[in-house]
């Protein structure tokens, strides 16, 4: 499932900041309130809901904001990662 179609009641997806087809790293908000970084496993087709997932709808997984600056930074220069997007999270991150 492309993670740009994963929009769960509880989070809005902002920016996808990483994707390799297989694993996905979003900036969003959460429950119209904070804005926070968040992972999924996308699953092997558009119709594999991949994981997390709830009752068979696909969900993201929350990451401590602790985490947020070093994941991001350390995702710079990877491949599956856009550059414009996550200086662009960090700089949103640091405010």
């Amino acid at each position: 499932m492309r993670p740009e179609n994963v929009n769960p009641g509880n989070f809005q997806v902002i920016e996808v900041v990483y994707d390799n087809q297989e694993f996905s790293i979003a900036f969003g908000i959460w429950e119209s309130r904070d804005r926070v970084l968040a992972m999924r496993w996308n699953g092997d087709n558009d119709t594999d809901a991949g994981y997390p997932k709830t009752f068979g709808h696909p969900m993201w997984f929350i990451i401590s904001n602790e985490l947020r600056i070093p994941i991001l930074t350390s995702l710079i220069g990877l491949p599956f990662s856009d550059k414009e997007r996550l200086l662009r999270v960090i700089g949103e991150s640091i405010r």
